[in-house]
């Protein structure tokens, strides 16, 4: 689980961190000439008037590299083994597949039972990616009418 965790931190690092730059980008600039103006040090600027503006913009394009992450099916079953079991330990020798990869890589052959514990399977993936989604909205809607760093 380590290595994909690390996989797919590579892979989502781009998208947060362009995210990241055009929101920093969109800070006011006489919030940011002010807080210069003030005596402030550039690290200082950043803290107090960028950071603080571009807060929600961040969260948001965390939560779409979460996202990105969850929908990246065959990453993760290319890189995981097929070896089904549940561990808490993140850097056994012996990984189990996530869910989105155990539908993507059990399905064609799955019969019955095993189709419905894998729609089951998929209906459980569905509520987490709502939930995350949810509160991702919540966290940019409450900062939404924050004009700047005040």
């Amino acid at each position: 689980m380590f290595t994909v965790g690390l996989v797919l931190a590579v892979m989502i690092l781009p998208i947060i961190s362009a995210i990241s730059r055009e929101v920093f980008s969109q800070a006011p600039a006489l919030h940011r000439e002010a807080a210069l103006a003030l005596g402030a040090t550039r690290w200082e600027m950043i803290r107090m008037a960028v950071l603080p503006y571009g807060k929600s913009g961040i969260i948001g394009g965390a939560m779409l590299g979460l996202g990105r992450a969850l929908g990246e099916t065959m990453a993760v079953a290319i890189v995981l083994s097929g070896g089904a079991g549940a561990t808490l330990n993140l850097i056994s020798s012996s990984n189990p597949s996530t869910i989105a990869s155990n539908i993507a890589l059990r399905f064609p052959e799955a019969t019955g039972l095993g189709v419905n514990t894998l729609i089951a399977s998929g209906l459980v993936l569905f509520v987490i990616t709502l939930v995350v989604n949810m509160l991702a909205r919540w966290v940019v809607n409450r900062r939404a009418d924050f004009s700047g760093a005040n």
